[in-house]
């Protein structure tokens, strides 16, 4: 009975949320994570996106992305979830502003929890989509939720340039237009919310949540603007829902919000606008002291197996060994997929031919890299050195032979090599170098990223895998 009373006393949260486009949108979710006793998440839902720098990215392919990413921060807190309710759910296809009209599991899931809450929070840390066509589909939703939203910027400019505005200005002008209690947090307010690689990882304490934070911190330093100089915008709406008396807000008329195309809304309707904040330091301690509390995880790190990635190897798009229209477009490709696959946590284990050596620092995972016949051909006779280079860039262990894998892994006793001629006699063999070669050899199976849709295989395959060495005519149902 007092379980069920703390429950009821928790706030109800839905986080609707665009979080494989940046790395702050992850920030925020452990925020909200890191704080059940106050905090009862009901789901995440996933805003659409569209970015510049991934042109051939889908709208759908994004919401794929950000399922992956959404789930992994689930199994960092140690949160189970069922198919019959997975707590992640995909969002509209389409903006609003682009005539997109219809359902999708979020918009039938925010509608499914208002209607059995008394009130639930959404915080909105993308566009407004999914939240437009709920309230578009069930308009009497309005009465119980209550939107904070991370949009717009300064009132007194002529138009609002924010992507979360921009992108769906059509939303925006759909939750002005309902009876939803709406809440702003301006994007020039959040811009406050500063730090970098350097600050954050002396401020942490460790635990999966704050490696895996720290770890998306340092690769984005090597992928974006400032070298690791960071806003973490979308903490800020969280740190308002729980510390709201240290926040000044004022309510305003739609009329200073509704900078594209008119608005009938409801007869004194009013939107509840964030002014000023805290002091920096505040929510920045009151975000660290929830992250660095976190303790129990469930979350265990993984093994993964992959060779022959040749990264920045053009010749193989010259002469169509892959299937990727530029050296450009295979990097990113493997890189994408690779880190959809693994967690910074991770192991994998590369049986060479890595390619270009600097991409492993925008890699997940501790990397065991076992030299190839390309590696042996950049160390020539010096490898001490070549190791010591490769450990500086990132690399967990580079190993200049083959190795003997541990049976507690696979459950036997396993050789990683990386030529199939250098297989052993005494167990089976997991090797890579011959991209023609059939996937099952009678002394072990080839793990060349080519046959694995040029991503990193995990343990539960590369055992079924194994169970078929020796009976080769079994293959094709691999």
């Amino acid at each position: 009975m007092k379980k069920k009373t703390e429950e009821a006393k928790k706030i109800k949260i839905i986080i609707d949320s665009d979080v494989a486009n940046e790395i702050d949108d992850q920030f925020a979710i452990s925020y909200v994570l890191s704080r059940p006793e106050e905090l009862q998440i009901k789901a995440i839902t996933l805003a659409p996106y569209r970015v510049s720098w991934q042109k051939n990215l889908t709208i759908r392919d994004g919401m794929v992305d950000s399922k992956n990413e959404a789930d992994r921060l689930l199994r960092l807190f140690g949160i189970k979830y069922t198919a019959k309710d997975p707590l992640v759910y995909f969002g509209c296809d389409g903006f609003l502003s682009e005539g997109f009209d219809g359902k999708s599991p979020a918009v039938d899931k925010i509608i499914k929890t208002a209607k059995k809450e008394d009130e639930v929070y959404i915080i909105c840390i993308g566009t407004l989509t999914n939240v437009a066509m709920a309230l578009r589909t069930a308009p009497k939703i309005a009465s119980k939720i209550k939107i904070i939203w991370m949009g717009t910027d300064n009132t007194m400019l002529d138009h609002f340039q924010d992507s979360n505005y921009s992108k769906d200005v059509a939303a925006f002008n759909e939750v002005i237009a309902s009876e939803a209690a709406f809440t702003i947090f301006p994007t020039y307010l959040a811009r406050n919310f500063v730090t970098s690689v350097y600050e954050f990882e002396r401020n942490i304490e460790e635990n999966n949540v704050t490696r895996y934070l720290a770890s998306i911190m340092t690769r984005f330093r090597f992928n974006e603007e400032n070298w690791g100089i960071k806003t973490i915008y979308d903490i800020g709406p969280v740190a308002y829902l729980l510390n709201k008396s240290k926040f000044t807000s004022k309510m305003i008329s739609p009329d200073i919000l509704l900078k594209d195309g008119k608005v009938d809304y409801p007869k004194g309707r009013k939107v509840n606008y964030i002014t000023s904040i805290p002091p920096h330091s505040f929510v920045w301690t009151d975000f660290l002291s929830s992250i660095n509390k976190v303790k129990g995880s469930a979350f265990k790190s993984k093994i993964y197996f992959v060779s022959d990635t040749h990264f920045g190897d053009e010749s193989k798009v010259r002469r169509k060994l892959v299937p990727f229209k530029t050296v450009d477009e295979m990097n990113k490709a493997i890189i994408k997929r690779w880190n959809n696959q693994v967690g910074p946590n991770d192991t994998v284990y590369h049986m060479g031919d890595f390619g270009e050596y600097n991409m492993i620092k925008q890699l997940n995972g501790k990397v065991i890299l076992i030299c190839g016949n390309h590696e042996k051909g950049d160390y020539r006779k010096d490898f001490e050195a070549f190791k010591k280079r490769l450990l500086k860039l990132g690399f967990a262990d580079v190993v200049e032979d083959g190795m003997y894998l541990d049976k507690s892994v696979l459950g036997e006793k396993v050789y990683l090599t990386h030529k199939p001629s250098d297989h052993v006699k005494n167990c089976k063999t997991i090797f890579g170098h011959a991209h023609t070669v059939s996937l099952v050899q009678e002394y072990g199976f080839n793990a060349c990223a080519s046959y694995h849709y040029f991503t990193p295989i995990g343990v539960e395959t590369a055992k079924r895998y194994l169970n078929y060495i020796g009976k080769p005519e079994d293959e094709a149902s691999v």
